[in-house]
């Protein structure tokens, strides 16, 4: 996701994806045109949450893998001072990994 394109029409402006591991549901929730990520991770056939992201200023979204036995992302976000990636697994089991580092 590029929040440079401000100006581009993104159909409703919202876009949610929902999938399952064998351990883990996820909601996944875009609004590319905010730079807003929602990853909402709970245990697999519950509603009991393991992981809740809710990111408002994300500047990259890239998927890194996407596999029928193997899906990552990794979030980028920049602020003043640093940048911040976030390294998630879906499959084939659920991880995240939050690493940040100093931009100055």
């Amino acid at each position: 996701m590029d929040t440079s394109s401000k100006d581009y029409p993104f159909y409703y402006n919202k876009a949610t994806y929902r999938f399952s591991n064998d351990e883990a549901d996820f909601v996944v929730t875009l609004s590319p045109t905010y730079g807003e990520v929602k990853i909402q991770v709970s245990r697999c056939g519950s509603n009991i949450l393991l992981s809740l992201i809710d990111l408002k200023r994300v500047e990259k979204f890239e998927i890194t893998s996407d596999k029928k036995d193997q899906s990552s992302v990794l979030l980028t976000v920049i602020n003043e001072e640093t940048q911040q990636m976030i390294e998630i697994d879906f499959k084939p089991y659920f991880k995240q990994i939050f690493k940040e580092h100093l931009t100055r």
